[in-house]
């Protein structure tokens, strides 16, 4: 070809890449790197099933994908900027449930709503919480913090900040126990599983993949698993619904693309990393840190937006919790 040819073909492709929509298809879906947005730092439990999953994404869509992690504001900052993104595929969010479901009660809306800005790609796994108690700590067991919190002891909570999925839980249990659970917010889970080992708070609610350490080597004691299962790599911890019925609100993250992102191009996507999570390394390494895979598809997503939308909205609005 010649040069001048290969310019002009170049330039024309380039400009239809930068059409919106089905203008990727018509290049053959994808033709570059493919950007996966995280709204939390390197280390966090969606951060790290992302970059477990890329490399076999990269193997079958022939482009590199990238991990791109935007923090701020619990997410929202990363959930803004893919809202607004370019809906031809090349830019998705690894979304949590705090993301889509309780931060829009919290922060000005920007003209956002997530059922609107958003359409699902592929649920990807329940994050497993967890309550945690230093091991030396009396309260062996979730019944014991609330029969102790019942019996007129204030128990501090430690969680990686406010309005987290671990923070609602916090205060379900609260109520529970007739207010006797007292929240102490940091900012991130490393800093509060140090005081929690040191024994500076009484209990701690948060991922089980940076607290996997801690509780394998003894210093930490798992009481229960937040949401209505038990974890895959704790089955012998019981999920909070058996201990306290009612309170099954848990963590989870899935793979979401701008509004008016065409189907096929989210079908192609989602095949992509369905299959790369499927492999049985891939299966491994994410229940060992308690990241168990959600089976489904759009359909799955959308409902656990909506049941957990109004869920979060609700306690939010009672207990009037607010950010800053």
């Amino acid at each position: 070809m010649q040069r001048r040819d290969f310019l002009t073909t170049l330039g024309a492709g380039a400009a239809l890449a930068a059409l919106p929509g089905r203008a990727a298809l018509a290049n053959g879906f994808p033709n570059r790197a493919i950007q996966i947005v995280g709204g939390f730092g390197p280390g966090s439990s969606s951060d790290i099933v992302t970059r477990l999953v890329s490399p076999g994404m990269h193997e079958r869509l022939g482009q590199p994908i990238v991990t791109h992690n935007v923090q701020g504001a619990a997410g929202h900052i990363a959930t803004l900027q893919v809202a607004k993104a370019n809906p031809d595929g090349y830019t998705l969010l690894m979304a949590t449930n705090s993301q889509l479901s309780a931060n829009p009660h919290l922060l000005p809306p920007q003209g956002f709503d997530p059922n609107q800005a958003f359409e699902p790609v592929v649920p990807v796994c329940y994050i497993g919480l967890v309550i945690v108690t230093p091991a030396d700590s009396p309260i062996d067991s979730l019944e014991a913090a609330m029969k102790a919190s019942r019996d007129g002891r204030m128990l501090t909570y430690g969680t990686p900040g406010v309005a987290t999925p671990m923070h609602l839980v916090g205060e379900m249990l609260s109520e529970q126990a007739g207010g006797k659970l007292m929240h102490v917010p940091y900012k991130g889970g490393a800093q509060m599983l140090t005081d929690l080992v040191s024994g500076q708070i009484d209990l701690g609610i948060v991922a089980y993949t940076p607290a996997a350490g801690f509780v394998g080597d003894g210093r930490l004691r798992a009481l229960a698993v937040c949401g209505d299962r038990r974890l895959q790599a704790l089955p012998d911890v019981p999920a909070i619904p058996e201990v306290v019925p009612g309170i099954s609100m848990g963590a989870w993250c899935a793979l979401m693309a701008p509004a008016g992102t065409p189907a096929d191009v989210r079908s192609r996507i989602a095949d992509a990393f369905s299959a790369a999570a499927a492999a049985p390394d891939i299966q491994a390494q994410l229940i060992e840190i308690g990241n168990d895979p959600i089976t489904g598809g759009e359909a799955e997503v959308r409902g656990l937006m909506a049941s957990e939308y109004a869920l979060a909205g609700g306690l939010i609005r009672r207990l009037n919790i607010q950010l800053g």
